[in-house]
């Protein structure tokens, strides 16, 4: 399936990169920059949406929390505000990143891919340490929160504190393979295209 999407591509690029033989050089830049600019609207909204979705749900559970233990309401919010910090933290060169701050949009895109797969490779890395956290710190203050003290006690005996490990390894695992697929799919098409909108803003300097 990969084999027949990359020649698909390839036989895209190659059809625009003959079309693009028609126009001027200005027309060109022009093209390019309407396709370049589409593509970078696409990721501003996919990042808009991940970051709405995150905090609609990071609101949820604080609220899930408050309503079963109120008592640790301030463990939830301070839990998922550092969570949400460390989260945060990859994207702000890609956001700091301003049109207006480059010469010209070849460079603006060459820097901004650069970038973006800086954060891919920072969200990739970090899922190995901050996926684990995140899924044992909240079970662990779900189950805080909706049981008694005895059974909080009871819960850290040798059997508890070696799944826990276990599961920790697996989500570990399983959240670097998420994140390489995630961001795949959900932005490798429109780096794909971006990084063709480069190439032909490189040809038309030739």
């Amino acid at each position: 399936m990969n084999e027949l999407d990359n020649l698909k591509n390839a036989w895209k690029a190659i059809s625009e990169a003959e079309s693009l033989k028609e126009y001027s050089a200005d027309d060109i830049k022009r093209i390019v920059k309407k396709r370049s600019n589409s593509e970078l609207s696409k990721i501003r909204r996919k990042l808009i949406f991940e970051s709405t979705f995150t905090f609609v749900l990071s609101v949820f559970l604080v609220l899930f929390i408050h309503f079963i233990n109120p008592n640790d309401t301030k463990f939830a919010l301070l839990f998922i505000g550092v969570v949400l910090s460390i989260s945060f933290l990859p994207y702000i060169n890609v956001i700091n990143l301003k049109l207006s701050n480059h010469p010209d949009l070849k460079s603006y895109l060459g820097e901004f891919i650069v970038r973006f797969d800086k954060l891919v490779k920072q969200y990739i890395r970090m899922a190995a340490i901050l996926v684990p956290i995140a899924g044992v710190g909240g079970f662990l203050l779900g189950f805080h929160s909706a049981a008694t003290q005895d059974e909080w006690n009871s819960f850290f005996t040798l059997p508890s504190l070696l799944l826990i490990v276990l599961f920790v390894a697996f989500i570990s695992i399983g959240g670097c393979w998420f994140q390489r697929r995630y961001f795949k799919w959900v932005y490798g098409k429109n780096l794909h295209r971006l990084r063709n909108c480069l190439t032909d803003l490189e040809d038309v300097k030739k």
